[in-house]
């Protein structure tokens, strides 16, 4: 498939993504954007490993009270794309938190620009021209939708120059070795980042478990998580059921 193909793709997929998010239906979660980056370049795999990698790092993060995070959804497109065609996971991680982090100025630039228009809508409702409020208020999408579709279309315009500088990169023995580490390191600083959101003082028996199940008994995250709704279900019918009947 040509770059231009992929940029219209998935800038259109990026872009109109995040406005129907705002609407609360989510199409473009990042393990989502990695399948179907997986799926245009024709490594479905590599897109999936990608994705999960990225998901690992974005869990706990939100846009709490409009806060700006990394946009792992754009880096996990540009992470899958740049993966695919060097044939390297490490150099398509790297990539996809680098540009992830860059991203998050993009989002500022577009919620700063959507004040415009609706500034333009209350003018017109001021003047009881409902037609033209609603006008301004749809265009108010434009800039979440360009913000994120025009870097991911000149980016995949652009992705062949990336994919000689991750060649060269690889080239060099030192440099492969450190973005194998970096790879290797980064889901577990999206771990790190999460458990710091939780109480653990309190519920650091959860952590243990969920510790031993994976390093001793060998079970995949996919037992881990049923084992930790389970006992999440536990712990609240029996505490705070019980605080509640009480």
């Amino acid at each position: 498939m040509s770059n231009l193909v992929l940029g219209i793709v998935l800038g259109l997929y990026v872009g109109i993504g995040q406005v129907i998010a705002l609407s609360g239906v989510s199409i473009n979660n990042v393990l989502w954007a990695g399948v179907i980056s997986g799926l245009m370049v024709g490594n479905v795999e590599m897109g999936f490993q990608i994705g999960s990698a990225c998901l690992l790092m974005s869990l706990g993060f939100f846009t709490y009270g409009g806060a700006t995070i990394p946009d792992y959804i754009a880096g996990t497109v540009f992470g899958t794309v740049v993966a695919s065609r060097t044939g390297s996971y490490d150099v398509g991680l790297g990539i996809a938190v680098t540009l992830a982090l860059l991203m998050s100025q993009m989002d500022i630039l577009g919620r700063a620009t959507t004040t415009v228009f609706q500034h333009l809508g209350e003018s017109a409702l001021a003047k009881n021209k409902i037609g033209l409020f609603e006008t301004w208020t749809l265009c108010g999408t434009l800039p979440w939708i360009l913000s994120r579709a025009i870097p991911v279309f000149l980016g995949m315009l652009m992705i062949d120059s990336v994919q000689v500088l991750a060649d060269f990169a690889n080239s060099i023995e030192w440099v492969s070795n450190g973005l194998a580490v970096v790879g290797a390191a980064l889901p577990a600083v999206g771990f790190a980042l999460l458990l710091s959101y939780m109480d653990i003082k309190k519920f650091w028996p959860f952590m243990l478990i969920g510790y031993v199940g994976y390093g001793y008994l060998g079970l995949n995250t996919i037992a881990l998580a049923v084992l930790g709704c389970a006992l999440g279900a536990l712990f609240m019918n029996k505490y705070v059921g019980g605080a509640n009947n009480g």
